[in-house]
């Protein structure tokens, strides 16, 4: 089996999946692929590994990280002895080339879309990933990055808000927030919510019209519905990236 890890901004994720000769890597959105085992790190990188390869026959490790070196990953990866891929903007889709990568690209963005490539390589995709930042990646049919966006996700939207202004409060997000407030809390809520979504079928509707065959996949910590009149194919995701990496 494989370690897979997943280290963003703010948190770090773990799975566990079956080899990728094990499993098809192709697959339609009615048999979505989930990890055999999956968790967010919540101890040391050291304890974690000692209890994950009691559980599991672990043959190798792919990492997609986007949050820095950290000597304590690489010392407890040492101590594991297994093969470690870590995934860069240079590692090949194993379905079909991808022309226009930058160098500079995110690690787990490119796992991302990868997971969305091995699901639908014949159609245009849109992968939107939803967590600290919202990032946006339109692919082409024929193998080629057409274009991609980020911004602020809503934790960061109401951040963002607090830290720039005198008196606007710190709050959590509220993910069934109505479209209005009464109040600056409820107002803050609202617009950092609607707001996103609002941004995220702004670039769907955008590029459906420009490529009629387009397929949404989104995944991350936050889920965004769209407006019911978008009626192009969308799949929601929670494990793109791992799905990525699993095909590695």
């Amino acid at each position: 089996m494989n370690l897979l890890i997943d280290i963003g901004n703010t948190s770090a994720k773990i799975a566990v999946a079956h080899d990728k000769d094990d499993a098809p890597c192709v697959v339609s959105g009615a048999e979505q692929w989930k990890p055999v085992h999956f968790e967010h790190l919540h101890e040391s990188w050291s304890d974690t590994f000692a209890r994950l390869t009691a559980a599991y026959h672990l043959c190798s490790v792919r990492i997609a990280n986007v949050g820095g070196d950290d000597d304590a990953l690489r010392q407890a990866l040492e101590a594991l002895h297994l093969p470690v891929l870590w995934i860069t903007p240079s590692v090949p889709c194993p379905i079909k080339s991808v022309a226009g990568i930058p160098p500079t690209f995110g690690a787990d963005r490119w796992a991302a879309d990868i997971g969305a490539i091995v699901q639908d390589p014949i159609h245009t995709l849109l992968v939107v990933d939803i967590g600290t930042c919202v990032t946006y990646d339109l692919l082409s049919h024929d193998g080629r990055l057409l274009g991609t966006a980020i911004s602020p996700g809503i934790s960061l939207r109401l951040k963002a808000m607090h830290e720039h202004t005198a008196r606007l409060p710190l709050l959590q997000p509220c993910l069934d927030a109505s479209l209005w407030g009464d109040d600056t809390p409820s107002s803050m809520r609202a617009a950092a919510l609607h707001g996103l979504r609002f941004e995220v079928e702004g670039y769907v509707r955008s590029a459906w019209h420009d490529h009629p065959d387009l397929h949404v996949f989104f995944t991350g910590g936050d889920k965004i519905d769209l407006a019911n009149d978008i009626a192009c194919q969308v799949t929601h995701d929670p494990y793109l990236v791992f799905r990525g990496l699993q095909c590695l």
